[in-house]
């Protein structure tokens, strides 16, 4: 869903390493690096429910090392125990 302020992640795919590789919401899905590139270049921003309330998703790291993260706190995205797969 295509929000004033974003879009909302609702899914996630993870590899053997646990390391998202895409993100996805209803009608749409990017792979990870991606979304990472277009968010880095201020043409996308993501954000996620939880417990009711959206919170922006942000990136820690650099290049191959890079991650989501909960924003302000850099809680690891890929750490949500129940965000579902795409």
């Amino acid at each position: 869903m295509e929000m004033n302020s974003g879009f909302e992640v609702m899914c996630a795919n993870k590899n053997h390493k646990n390391v998202i590789v895409r993100v996805g919401g209803v009608g749409w899905s990017l792979e990870a690096r991606e979304a990472m590139v277009k968010m880095m270049s201020n043409q996308l921003r993501l954000r996620i429910r939880v417990n009711h309330e959206f919170i922006d998703i942000g990136i820690r790291g650099e290049g191959f090392d890079s991650y989501f993260v909960l924003e302000p706190d850099g809680f690891p995205l890929h750490d949500l125990t129940d965000l579902p797969s795409c």
